[in-house]
């Protein structure tokens, strides 16, 4: 990723990755594989509904290890989450966020 990026401000063009190419095929807007500290693996995929709305969806290697999440952009750097695990569980959160 890190060499893609660079690639890019050079202006060498486009991407070699395997997952941004799996990512533009199937229209989303991020595609991630990721490891704990304990090895475990989780895929997560996340799409831009419009300007205000980013929803994601991971799935873990141990069972019930998924989640859904959603988050609302409601202005001035405050943002709504909602999360829902494959357990039935919920939860929601405010949240502040400044890009400097």
């Amino acid at each position: 990723q890190l060499a893609d990026a660079a690639a890019q401000l050079a202006g060498a063009g486009g991407t070699t990755s395997l997952l941004d190419n799996l990512r533009n095929a199937i229209g989303i807007d991020d595609l991630d594989v990721t490891t704990d500290e304990k090895g475990g693996t989780a895929v997560s995929a996340g799409k831009y509904l419009n300007d205000r709305t980013y929803v994601t969806i991971q799935k873990g290697d141990k069972p019930g290890s998924g989640k859904a999440t959603i988050d609302l952009d409601v202005g001035k750097g405050v943002k709504l989450r909602g999360e829902a695990n494959d357990a039935g569980e919920a939860k929601g959160g405010v949240f502040y966020e400044r890009e400097y």
